[in-house]
């Protein structure tokens, strides 16, 4: 593990965060908890997503009372198994990539599964946050998806998503997201 990493560990490996708490699986169900109510709450507020810039909002907004790091992109390179995400120091060219393709989709007024899924392509590519991707991109999906009156409605298991999002396999990607009207 590279420093950034391990200096937002405690000595067993749990996330440092604002409640010290120290079990992993205590934490899991105060983040839990935490993030669900926020979710809700920010579902509730019609939020417009313009750019690339309302997915750090969100990572922020739903998990400042725990970490002190939400919000802010890593530091360091990033790796989860056998996928490496992309270089911290290419963030830019991410966001540009990401801002490029919601620019092409606002003249559309319904939007198809697949252009959500190229954008769940880009945002978990780009896997700015320590923690929290998966749920910042879920619900920055689901905000711009309520921007078009619609809906996504993401599988229950998860298994064959990520798998899809390890192959960046978009195609798969918008089979297993379904779209509807709101």
């Amino acid at each position: 593990m590279s420093d950034w990493i391990q200096e937002t560990l405690y000595d067993n490996g749990t996330l440092i965060n604002k409640f010290g708490i120290r079990d992993a699986q205590e934490l899991a169900q105060k983040e839990f908890e935490i993030t669900a109510q926020r979710e809700l709450y920010l579902l509730n507020q019609n939020i417009v997503i313009k750019d690339v810039s309302a997915f750090t909002k969100i990572n922020k907004f739903l998990f400042m009372p725990l970490y002190d790091w939400a919000g802010k992109y890593r530091t360091g390179n990033f790796y989860k198994g056998n996928t490496a995400f992309l270089d911290c120091n290419r963030f830019d060219y991410a966001e540009e990539d990401i801002n490029h393709v919601l620019a092409l989709q606002k003249e559309k007024d319904e939007l198809a599964a697949e252009d959500y899924a190229q954008l769940m392509d880009l945002l978990n590519y780009m896997h700015p946050f320590r923690e929290g991707n998966g749920r910042s991109t879920r619900l920055f999906l689901q905000c711009y998806a309520a921007n078009h009156n619609q809906c996504i409605v993401y599988p229950l298991n998860n298994d064959d998503l990520i798998q899809a999002l390890t192959g960046a396999n978009v195609h798969e990607i918008a089979r297993l997201i379904k779209v509807e009207k709101i």
